[in-house]
This record gives structure tokens, C-alpha cells and sequence, in this order.
């Protein structure tokens, strides 16, 4: 339903009034209401409005008068309200005539009547109809009962889509990730996303942007667009969608504390009483499409300078993508948690990964792009049963604070190795630096002399079951070179051949190159 000015009168807005001319045409809609009172008002005179006013502008002249009157009819003005006595005393028989023929009312008020205080009362019910037309109360339940149901940033572009001559933008001040109902707003957003403006009218669009502020802390900025100037409605759209916006990030955090919880349970005690379908099932209501075989990756993450340990969302994010592309998995086949102030991921694992390759392949994206952190890795074999979860983690988060505590060279640790560091975790590691240099010191004195590799070439040899050519293969070089590369090391009094000193060369070797273990 139209506001007219019948509308407002049987409201019984107006207290005591006198229509002085085209009484007939009460009906005319108007949108908005203005007072006019400058001498410039051809300037000034909106669409479909309602003239509040003392005729300041006009006093005694009367083809400005006649220009006004005009004016307001070209802009489809509903009717002129005017005060009189205070500039004008009476409205001339010629004006009468005027406004008849243009079918444009005017309404005389009584000299003590307050132009200000009508002027809120007739704003007062426009705004109230505008929000009857807008089902304001109706869509409110609507809106934040479907975020409820589906607490998500698609939801919200969903609703945007139902109302009229609005769009927005939201964006993650977390992630970084932006989303939209129009890609135009990108644009616009790229351009003005340092402004500190609120609103901003670009040609005839209005624009609002502001930071979504949770627990004294900027989450989301969002940015509006609409075509009209009704504030009052937007403002209004804007704060519902303030706080659905906080609902959705409430209900993430729930989530996120229900999912560690879980995931807390998942490598303690949960796993180890579930057999693999009902862990699978379990896992559903989190949708997490858990298949076995899985592997956990386990990281400790400082910063080199502080040895603070790094939680930053966007590093968990990259994280995140990394894994994602390097297994070859969906975001959905793949979890991570924070425990004890390590990194958790589980990760769905096809058996035809090379895992061992697969990991150093995320630990040098990430070393590359964050050379100012110290990033330490333990990772678990393939996991096939939910049962051998606890105490695989276990064991690679205990292995992790050990190196760390050791200060070990290496930042890249498989399951066998960890295996292997937590039995010789109590050892003392002089007596095993000196265990290494008794038996590797010969090779590397050379090694270092001569620029050569014998070492690294002595434990592909072995690694490669003493095989000259797979040796060659394995450090691309040329099968005579690892001919002469043990020759050499048959001069230095080196018997592979031996089984007892076989072992301890072999042990020295692997100590030393899986750990990182120095020869000085």
C-alpha cells in the first residue's frame, strides 16, 4: 500500500490544516519528505516527495513562485505543505489556479504549527511502511532461523539474493577469503578496502562498509551495496546481518571446540575401542570422510628468533592447502587440531603415494615460504587400523618434543626413525657422537680433504643391498665412479665384508644421516 496524503491525514498526522487547491488529488503516492526553505531548490527536490515549508524561498515573487510550482510538478511532488503567516501570509488566487491545473495540492497549516516535529511524524510512518513492505519481522525469523540451521557464508548469499536492490561482500580477516553475491563488488572492494568511510555514493549506488567486530576483535568486513538511499532500511539489514554474520562465527567455534574434543579422543582413547567402520561412522557428524589407510602428520612450529610457538591462521591455512595438494585429497578427507602445542593433521592416504617423498615435499613449501620459522615433522606410516591410532601418536609427539629438546639437525622424522629415537632417546648423546666419529671418522677426514661423498655413497651401497648399479642410479653418477668410490674406501681399511664391523658401520651411518648427528 502507497503512503498518500489521505494516508496521512486519516492518521490524523496533520492537527489542523486547510487543502487550498486540487483536492481531488490527495492519492498521489509519495516515497520521501522534505523541507524546503533554500533559494537554490531546483537542486534539492526529490522524486515523489512531500514539501514541508514556509515559501522562504519565494516571499512576494511571484514568478519564482510560478517556477517552483513547475519544479515540483516535473518531480511528481505529491503536495506542498505549507505554513503561512510566517513569509507568506496568503497563497495568491493565481497559484490556486496554477496548482489545480497541475494537480499538485497544497495544504496550509496554521502559523503556530512545528514543522519539525511534523516532519518526524510523517518520516516516522514511512519508515514504518517501508518496513511492513520489506516483511522486516517476518524475514528476521526467517533469516536467522535458516543461518541456524546452516551457519554458513553460502547461506548468507543465499538470503541477499531475496532482497530487493541489495548485495554484499564478505570477507575473512582470518583466511582472507572473500565472498560475494556480485563479482562487481570485487572490484569495488579491491579498490576502497582502506577506506575509512562508512557510506560511499558512487553516481547513484550507495556503498557501506564496516568491520564485524566479535569479543573486541575485527573477524569479517563486510561491505554492502544498495541502489536506494533509504538508509534507515539498509542500516537496519545491515545490523541483521552483523549478527548473523557473529552467529556463523559462533557456530564455527563451537564446532571447531566440539571437533577437537573429538579429534583429542580420536588419537587417545576413542580409536583404540572402535573398530575401523565405526570410527568411519562416527567421523560423519563432523563430515569427515575418514578412510583407511590414513597417516598423521605432526608439527612443531617456532619462530627461529623468539622460539615462540606459531599459531598463525593464515600458516594453518597454507598448511592445510599444501597437504591438500600434495595428497591428493578434498578438504573433506583431512583434519587438524592444535594438541599440546603441536600440529595435528590426519589425512586419508592413497597406497600408492610415495609418502616419505610426499612429506619432504610439504616441508620444503613451507621452509621456502616461511624461512623465519622452525618447522619440525614426525609422520606415521600408513595407518590401517583405527586401534593402532593412540599409539602411533603417541609415539610421534613424544618424538617430537624429544628433538626438539635435542636440538637434532634434522626437521623431517618417519615413523621408523621416531621408533628408532625413542629407544635411544635416554642414551646419552656424547657417548653417541663419539660412537659415530669412532667408526665414520676415516671417511669423513676424506670426505672433507678431497670434496668427496664416501659416506653418502657408502650407505646407498648398503641401502641399495650392494648393488654398483642401483647405487649409481640412486645418486646419479656414473657406475665406474661408484667403482673407484669403494675402491677408495677399501684403501682406508674399510671391510663391509666383515659382518661384525658391517653392523657397526652400518648403525654410524644411519645414526649419523638420519639424525643429523655431527663428525667433528
Amino acid at each position: 500500500m502507497n503512503t498518500t496524503i489521505k494516508t496521512i491525514m486519516n492518521l490524523e498526522i496533520f492537527q489542523s490544516y486547510e487543502v487550498l487547491s486540487a483536492k481531488n488529488d490527495l492519492e498521489k503516492p509519495f516515497e520521501s519528505i522534505s523541507i524546503l526553505e533554500t533559494p537554490d531548490f531546483e537542486n534539492y527536490i526529490i522524486e515523489k516527495s512531500l514539501i514541508l515549508t514556509t515559501f522562504y524561498p519565494i516571499k512576494g515573487d511571484q514568478d519564482k513562485f510560478e517556477k517552483l510550482m513547475y519544479t515540483l510538478a516535473k518531480k511528481n511532488t505529491a503536495a506542498i505543505v505549507i505554513k503561512l503567516k510566517r513569509y507568506i501570509n496568503q497563497i495568491p488566487e493565481s497559484i490556486i489556479t496554477l496548482s489545480n491545473s497541475l494537480h499538485l495540492p497544497i495544504i496550509a497549516l496554521n502559523y503556530d504549527a512545528n514543522l519539525s516535529l511534523l516532519f518526524n511524524n510523517i518520516l516516522s510512518e514511512l519508515q514504518r511502511k517501508d518496513y511492513y513492505d520489506a516483511s522486516f519481522t517476518q524475514n528476521y525469523s526467517q533469516f536467522l532461523k535458516e543461518v541456524y540451521e546452516t551457519p554458513t557464508t553460502k547461506t548468507l548469499l543465499q538470503i541477499i539474493d531475496k532482497i530487493e536492490d541489495l548485495d554484499i561482500l564478505i570477507y575473512n580477516l582470518d583466511n582472507k577469503k572473500t565472498y560475494y553475491s556480485d563479482k562487481d563488488l570485487l572490484s569495488y572492494f579491491n579498490q576502497y578496502n582502506t577506506s575509512s568511510n562508512l557510506f560511499h555514493r558512487v553516481d547513484q549506488v550507495l556503498y557501506y562498509t564496516e568491520d564485524v567486530i566479535y569479543d573486541d576483535q575485527p573477524i569479517y568486513k563486510i561491505l554492502f551495496r544498495a541502489k536506494n538511499d533509504r538508509r534507515h532500511i539498509l542500516h537496519s539489514y545491515i545490523e541483521i546481518f552483523k549478527l548473523m554474520v557473529i552467529v556463523i562465527y559462533q557456530k564455527k567455534i563451537e564446532n571447531t571446540l566440539k571437533q577437537n574434543q573429538f579429534l583429542l579422543n580420536f588419537v587417545s582413547n576413542l580409536a583404540s575401542n572402535y573398530s575401523n567402520n565405526q570410527l568411519i561412522e562416527a567421523t560423519k557428524r563432523y563430515k569427515w570422510k575418514i578412510q583407511f589407510p590414513i597417516t598423521m602428520m605432526l608439527f612443531s612450529i617456532k619462530d627461529k628468533a623468539t622460539s615462540k610457538v606459531i599459531t598463525n591462521p593464515n600458516l594453518i591455512e597454507y598448511i592445510r592447502q599444501v597437504i591438500i595438494n600434495k595428497f591428493h585429497v578434498q578438504s573433506d578427507e583431512l583434519r587438524y587440531t592444535w594438541l599440546n602445542d603441536q600440529l595435528l593433521f590426519i589425512i586419508n592416504t592413497y597406497e600408492t603415494i610415495r609418502l616419505d617423498d610426499t612429506v619432504k615435499n610439504v616441508y620444503t613449501l613451507l621452509e621456502n615460504k616461511y624461512p623465519e620459522f622452525m618447522i619440525q615433522i614426525t609422520y606415521s606410516s600408513l595407518i590401517t587400523e583405527a586401534s593402532l591410532i593412540p599409539q602411533t601418536y603417541t609415539q610421534l609427539s613424544e618424538a617430537l618434543i624429544h628433538i626438539d629438546n635435542q636440538k637434532l639437525g634434522l626437521n623431517i622424522f618417519s615413523e621408523s626413525q621416531v621408533k628408532l629415537l625413542n629407544l635411544l632417546k635416554n642414551l646419552n648423546y656424547n657417548d653417541m657422537a663419539k660412537y659415530i666419529n669412532d667408526r665414520l671418522k676415516p671417511i669423513y677426514t676424506y670426505d672433507q680433504k678431497h670434496q668427496s661423498q664416501l659416506i653418502e655413497t657408502l650407505f646407498a651401497y648398503i641401502e641399495s643391498k650392494f648393488n654398483i648399479k642401483k647405487t649409481a642410479e640412486k645418486l646419479f653418477i656414473h657406475y665406474n665412479s661408484v667403482r673407484y668410490r669403494l675402491e677408495v674406501l677399501d684403501s682406508l681399511g674399510l671391510n663391509i665384508n666383515d659382518s661384525k664391523s658391517f653392523f657397526d658401520i652400518y648403525f654410524a651411518l644411519y645414526l649419523h644421516i638420519s639424525f643429523d648427528v655431527k663428525i667433528s
